[in-house]
């Protein structure tokens, strides 16, 4: 375990393997934030302590000694596959974020899993995962203060918060792999941890000029005519349409690199883009990052350049059926 004290509104923990063989989220793909070399132990607004035996750790605010994280008085299990810890909690909790999801703001806390899983979910259904993983709540309590903690680790995971008589109010982590690489944000208030969590996890580029501009995209349009006529509408309504967006319908077959001779025909797609461009407009077409098993060029390409997955027997690994083909996908 290393305790590595950063900045004084900023602790990280983290627990793993003594051989490093579990996998943990590498450094290209996640930059690690670097101390800026102020404070020192005393100026921290939050503090780190733990126990050996049985092992527990906690997180305390340094003026009032409120406990915001505390492992103790439950097991926690590391094995290569899973990973269980759960933190106390007071009753009936102000808890927000572990998203992306369409449960309610503030989340349940009795009964409730929240589990972090990228997917595709059509017509976003209510009490779901979304497409997006962010590790993160933001607890915000009777005191004034809110603090923040964000678990780094990218495989699948429950989130289980619940309140019964033998365990109290608490939240529970079982994850299938990884570390626990946790970053505890003192705040004190909900957009000092905002701007703490944007220290650790990375800013957002800048937006280009045109992306702030009204978007138009929906899945369903039947032909380049209805693009067209989409178009055409914002003109006569007099909205300003910075862009316009085509989702897979204009694929033939659901095939990624394509467009379907009768629906989609090349020389009406490429006047429609013109005409676009012409109108300092823009164009942009969804690409999934799957291609179809198919003897066509986007996949005989990537045979020849092997850019696709395989299993360990060195065939090309073929993933889930979207009618009417198997799809195989590349790497990143």
């Amino acid at each position: 375990m290393t305790d590595i004290l950063f900045p004084d509104t900023r602790i990280h923990v983290k627990i793993y393997d003594a051989e490093e063989d579990v996998y943990q989220v590498p450094t290209s793909v996640f930059p690690r934030p670097m101390g800026d070399g102020r404070g020192s132990i005393s100026d921290t607004q939050i503090k780190f302590s733990y126990t050996a035996k049985p092992f527990s750790f906690a997180i305390q605010r340094s003026d009032n000694s409120d406990t915001i994280f505390n492992t103790s008085g439950s097991n926690l299990i590391f094995e290569s596959q899973y990973l269980r810890l759960r933190t106390q909690l007071p009753a009936n909790p102000n808890l927000y974020g572990l998203g992306e999801h369409t449960d309610p703001f503030r989340l349940f806390t009795t009964n409730y899993i929240r589990t972090i899983w990228n997917r595709d979910a059509y017509e976003i259904p209510v009490g779901t995962n979304l497409y997006g993983a962010h590790p993160i709540y933001f607890e915000h309590r009777a005191n004034s203060k809110t603090h923040g903690v964000f678990l780094l680790n990218s495989d699948g995971m429950d989130i289980k918060i619940n309140n019964t008589a033998a365990d109290g109010q608490y939240l529970e982590y079982n994850t299938i792999g990884g570390v626990f690489d946790f970053y505890f944000l003192a705040g004190p208030g909900p957009l000092d941890v905002a701007r703490q969590y944007s220290e650790v996890a990375g800013q957002p580029a800048m937006m280009p000029y045109w992306g702030l501009g009204f978007h138009q995209c929906k899945y369903g349009y039947q032909d380049v005519y209805e693009v067209a006529d989409v178009v055409y509408n914002y003109s006569q309504a007099g909205i300003p349409l910075e862009t316009m967006w085509t989702d897979i319908d204009y694929m033939d077959g659901r095939k990624v690199f394509t467009l379907d001779p009768q629906r989609f025909p090349l020389p009406k797609v490429r006047e429609l883009v013109t005409h676009l461009h012409d109108a300092n407009q823009h164009y942009v077409v969804m690409v999934d990052p799957a291609v179809a098993y198919q003897d066509y060029p986007a996949f005989n390409n990537g045979v020849s350049q092997d850019v696709f997955l395989k299993l360990a027997n060195g065939s090309i690994y073929q993933g889930m059926r979207a009618k009417p083909y198997i799809h195989s996908f590349y790497r990143c």
